[in-house]
Formats: structure tokens, C-alpha cells, sequence
């Protein structure tokens, strides 16, 4: 058991036999492990209070000595005293100090401490006002209570309290209390010594959770007791007629109309350059917002004849355009901030490919139209503009990826809508590709497949797969799956093969769909080379994949 005591300093000349104590000092802005004595006597009164507070003898003290010359607290010296215990994997941080400025820096650094299953301990402000680093989500906030009589009292999931009444004096009927939020927090480290030595490895956060309801994430995540907000998007589609235009002009062919949200009354005809009903194919001009969708790589400008045309209606451009960007309407990641991994109960289902172009939106689709005709309720998630068609949630896909925040928003969203709607299952179609298909791509290939991996345990994987690809290959990738703990995986055979001219493309390869022979021969040779299951686009249009998953799933 280690504890990383941030403050004064220790004194030498206070230190007993019991404990083995590390001194680190600053020189030069830079802690090194060197002794100095102490200026004052802060340091050396915590340190005291942790080792009289703790029975175990195995417990080494990282004395981080942070004052500089001047005895100033500096938010930098806090910062690199934090990196160090991480460093030195401590599992405990006791910080008796605090500022009333806020840094974005210091949270990030108690963040990643807590994320190496490290407990951070802080002194509540003695002048009850705020006081960092206390008042983070990720910090235990230590107060006094003299009037408790419990050992520990917890007043929310960050903060606790405990009575300090030995530090009473009576003095001619005159009580004088001598007590601190700085001891406190000490004190409180030797408890939690106590209860975390003969178990350090474990889980820390579980067992203050299960001993104390101390939980340092869920006050952070008090949006998993709200309801989930709409996207501004399914707002629009919510409260307005709506007509679409979609580019690639057939992208709509291979939508169900049963799968399509009733407040999409219209679709653009590219050929007859005019609005045409869902419902009759007649045409028509009664909606009120006109949503245009791009689903390819590529940046479009907006259609000067529906921007001219239809000036007195609102349009909504989603997708890549040039000069204009309404993707805000869609759920971005970092919509959904958290610190912690939440249980998913709900069985899902994740549609991941090779590269783009592979027919992922359309096998999602096939899927959903099969669970609705079975009456079951499905969340769905794609990166893909077109889902808004079928009420999938569409998140913006993010430029830049940084983990392990996007695994937790993820799984946070995905959270929110198990305990505030009432759905059977997920079927996830997960944009980019499962691996990094050339070093030029800046659609983060392979690293949102990783972070959907990390933030739901996935039931039942299916991989779209191009026509001409290398079974060796194939196999490698499969294996990337497998060891992400995916248990079934059924691959799907695209109908359309790699463009290999496009190999360096930044904005990714692109595909070309080949003729029916060479893909039955591809078929035919992809079943006997690999163990999965192999479907083609037909039989998955015809119900077979789906009963492969329900028959796995059941």
C-alpha cells in the first residue's frame, strides 16, 4: 500500500520505524527525490495523522513536498506532484491543500489518477467556500462534523464528513476547536488504509462504493438520472413535414417504407427535378423543411436549384458540404461527458466493415425492418446521415478521437436510452473501418470500432467484407474482433469490391460493384476458406442473417 502525501513537506525528525517514507522536494520547478526540511510544520501534522490512524505496518509514505521558496502554493507544482504518485502507482493521494481557482489541468490530471484506480483525498476550504482540487467530481471532499456520530458520514457521492471532537479543549467551560479539514482528510487516508491494504489490486471505488456509497463518478454523471434529450435533428423531425434529398440520387432504394419516420412526407426525384410523395409518388409541396443528406466522403455544394427554388423553406444540409455545416443538428460525442463505464443490459448487435462503402447502412436497415416486424423495440446508432430516415440515432462523426472519453460518451448514450426508453435490443452500425486502411485517412478508421468494443459488450458482430479480399487478411482482422471477447461473428459479402486506384485517398478507398458472377464465385470461395457463417446481400434481405442472430441471441 502506497500513499502520495502532496503538501509541506515532512519532517524527518517526526518520522517513526513503522512506516518507510520517500521524500521528493522541488528544484528547479521539478520534483526530485531529495530531502529538505520543511518550513513548516503542515506537512508533518498530516503525516502524522495518516500513520496514527492506520494498524497496518506494510504502508510506504511518497512524501511530495510542493512549496517552493517563496512558500507559495503553485497550481503547477499540484500538477506535477499528481503525475508523480501515477508515476509511482500510490494508492492513495491525500492533498490537505486546495485553491479557489479553477484548472481545467488539475481536473484532467485527478482524472487520469482515478482512472489507474487511484483514491484521491482533499480538505474541504476552511472558509467553506469552493476549493479545488475538493470540489472535482473525481475527488473525495473531506469536511468536520462535530455533531456526527458516525465513524464516516457521507453527505453526497463526493463528500464525506467525520467528527474531530479530540481536538476540543475545555478550558474553564470554554470549548475551543482546534480541528481542520486538513487533519480530517488525513485522518480519513489512514481509515481508507484500513479498509484498502489487504485488497489493493482491486477495484477501490467498489468497495468505498458498497462500505460508504462513496462514488466520485456519479455526481459527475447526474445526467444518467434525466431523460435523454433529442438530437436537433429528431426535433425537426418530430414537429415538421420534412422532404429529402439524398446524394448518391439511389441511395433511397434500398429503404423500406416501413422503416421510414412518418414526418418524411417527400423525397427529391433527380431525374424529374421535382419533390415527390413517400406515400403516392405524386407530386408535392406540402412540407415545410427540406433536409438534404450526403452520404458519400466527399464535401458537395448545395444544389443551386434547390437552394433557388425552394428559398422559402428551411434547409438543413447533413453530410459533407462545402461552406456550410448543420451537423450540429446531429448528437455529437462529447454531448455525452463521463468518467465511468455504466452496465449495459440490452443484447447488441454491431455491423463493422473493412473500409467504407460495404453495405453496412443497408444490412442495419434489413435488420431493423425484421425486429419492427417482430415487435421488439431497437436502438440504433450510425454514423451515416441516411439512418435518419429510419429514426436511428446519428451522431456527427467526430474529426478527432481521444480516449477514453469517447468510450465512456458512447457508452454513457447508450446508458441513457436503456433506462429511459423502453427497447429489446441495440444494433449499432459502426462508421470507418475495424483497422487503419491507410496512414492518409482522416476518418479515424479503426479507432471508433475500438471504442464501441470498449464501451458495450457486443452479442453479435457482423463484418462486411469486399469481394477480392485475402482470407489471410480477412482472418487477421476477424481476430481483432475476437479479441475484444465477441463471441459470434457472421460476415456479409458486399456486393462492391475496392477501388485499388484509391489506396492513398485521404478521405478514404472507394468501391465499385462488380457483376454477379465474379461475386457468386467470391461467395462460394469465401464459405469454404473461413469458419464464420457467409451471407450475401440477398440473403440477408431475405431474413436468413437475421434468424442466424436471433438463433445466437436466444
Amino acid at each position: 500500500m502506497k500513499v502520495a502525501l502532496i503538501d509541506t513537506g515532512v519532517s524527518n525528525k517526526n518520522i517513526n520505524n513503522r512506516h518507510k517514507v520517500r521524500h521528493f522536494s522541488l528544484l528547479n520547478e521539478e520534483l526530485v527525490e531529495v530531502y529538505q526540511e520543511p518550513k513548516d510544520c503542515h506537512g508533518t501534522d498530516c503525516y502524522k495523522e495518516i500513520v496514527s490512524n492506520t494498524k497496518y505496518e506494510d504502508i510506504d509514505i511518497i512524501d511530495l513536498n510542493i512549496m517552493d521558496e517563496s512558500g507559495r502554493l503553485n497550481i503547477s507544482h499540484i500538477i506535477n506532484a499528481m503525475t508523480k504518485a501515477i508515476e509511482e502507482k500510490v494508492d492513495i493521494i491525500n492533498i490537505s491543500l486546495g485553491l479557489t481557482v479553477y484548472s481545467q489541468e488539475l481536473n484532467d490530471i485527478c482524472e487520469k489518477a482515478v482512472q489507474n484506480n487511484i483514491v484521491i483525498l482533499s480538505a474541504a476550504s476552511h472558509a467553506n467556500t469552493i476549493s479545488f482540487p475538493a470540489d472535482f467530481k473525481n475527488v473525495i471532499c473531506v469536511k468536520v462534523d462535530q455533531q456526527q456520530t458516525e465513524d464516516i458520514k457521507t453527505i453526497d457521492h463526493t463528500t464525506i464528513s467525520i467528527a474531530m471532537r479530540d481536538f476540543i479543549i475545555k478550558e474553564n467551560d470554554t470549548e475551543f476547536d482546534f480541528s481542520s479539514s486538513s487533519l480530517a482528510c488525513a485522518r480519513v487516508c489512514g481509515f481508507f488504509c484500513n479498509e484498502l491494504s489487504h485488497m489493493s489490486l482491486n477495484d477501490k471505488f467498489k468497495i468505498l462504493l458498497q462500505k460508504y456509497n462513496i462514488n466520485p463518478f456519479l455526481s459527475d454523471d447526474i445526467g444518467y438520472q434525466m431523460k435523454l434529450k433529442k438530437s436537433g435533428i429528431a426535433e425537426i423531425l418530430t414537429n415538421h413535414r420534412v422532404a429529402v434529398v439524398l446524394f448518391p440520387a439511389n441511395a433511397l432504394n434500398h429503404i423500406d417504407k416501413i422503416l421510414i419516420n412518418e414526418n418524411i412526407v417527400a423525397y427529391y426525384d433527380h431525374e424529374r427535378f421535382d419533390f415527390y410523395s413517400i406515400q403516392d409518388d405524386n407530386p408535392t409541396k406540402d412540407f415545410d423543411v427540406i433536409i438534404i443528406l450526403n452520404t458519400a466522403y466527399f464535401d458537395l455544394e448545395v444544389p443551386k436549384s434547390i437552394k433557388e427554388t425552394y428559398s422559402s423553406y428551411q434547409i438543413i444540409c447533413i453530410g459533407n458540404f462545402l461552406n456550410i455545416d448543420d451537423n450540429k443538428y446531429l448528437y455529437q460525442y462529447s454531448d455525452f461527458e463521463s468518467s465511468e463505464i455504466s452496465v449495459l443490459e440490452k443484447p447488441v448487435i454491431a455491423i463493422t466493415s473493412l473500409c467504407s462503402g460495404l453495405n453496412k447502412t443497408e444490412v442495419q436497415s434489413s435488420l431493423l425492418k425484421s425486429l419492427k416486424e417482430d415487435g421488439l423495440e431497437i436502438g440504433s446508432i450510425s454514423n451515416n446521415p441516411i439512418g435518419l430516415l429510419y429514426d436511428a440515432n446519428i451522431f456527427d462523426f467526430p474529426s478527432e478521437l481521444k480516449f477514453p472519453n469517447i468510450v465512456y460518451s458512447i457508452n454513457k448514450f447508450m446508458y441513457l436510452n436503456e433506462v429511459n426508453t423502453d427497447m429489446d435490443a441495440w444494433v449499432l452500425n459502426i462508421g470507418g473501418a475495424i483497422g487503419q486502411v491507410n496512414s492518409l485517412n482522416t476518418y479515424n478508421f479503426g479507432k471508433l470500432a475500438d471504442a464501441y468494443f470498449s464501451a458495450a459488450n457486443i452479442d453479435v458482430a457482423i463484418m462486411c467484407v469486399n469481394p477480392s479480399i485475402d482470407v489471410s487478411n480477412l482472418e487477421l482482422q476477424l481476430s481483432h474482433l475476437y479479441k475484444h471477447g465477441i463471441e459470434t461473428v457472421f460476415v456479409v459479402l458486399s456486393h462492391n469490391d475496392i477501388d485499388a486506384t484509391t489506396i492513398d485517398y485521404k478521405d478514404g478507398l472507394q468501391t465499385y460493384c462488380i457483376d454477379d458472377v465474379k461475386y457468386r464465385d467470391a461467395y462460394e470461395y469465401l464459405k469454404m476458406n473461413i469458419k464464420e457463417s457467409v451471407f450475401t446481400l440477398e440473403e440477408v434481405y431475405n431474413g436468413l442473417l437475421y434468424e442466424s442472430i436471433i438463433e445466437t441471441l436466444s
